[in-house]
């Protein structure tokens, strides 16, 4: 196995740049602490999108949370739990994560496209 980045690459996937919104918690004028993502469109991430096996949404999915997507990605984790990746219009929110083999080769994020917010 001569690129062993490829072994997660599905046939009609291609790498795409996510802009990457980290989760930050603010308080609001009545005092209120709420979440707020943030970013500046210049923070991304390349990745490779594929939809979710029934495996991974059994495995990785939280009570209000299920995951539909997962998106492959070279190198150590860029991205934590409960942030924002924007693809297009397409947003998604990162539910769980799994760094192959804790060894930085490639990372899965396990996301939940929101069609409700955008």
């Amino acid at each position: 196995m001569k690129n062993t980045r490829m072994m997660y690459f599905r046939s009609g996937n291609l790498w795409k740049e996510f802009i990457l919104e980290h989760n930050t918690q603010i308080v609001t004028s009545t005092g209120r602490v709420a979440n707020q993502h943030i970013g500046d469109g210049i923070k991304t991430l390349k990745g490779c999108l594929a939809e979710a096996s029934e495996e991974d949404r059994t495995n990785h999915s939280q009570k209000e949370h299920i995951v539909t997507h997962t998106i492959i990605q070279a190198g150590k984790p860029k991205a934590n739990r409960t942030d924002k990746l924007i693809l297009g219009n397409r947003i998604f929110y990162i539910v769980d994560i799994d760094d192959v083999g804790d060894f930085g080769i490639s990372t899965i994020y396990y996301a939940e496209e929101r069609q409700d917010l955008k």
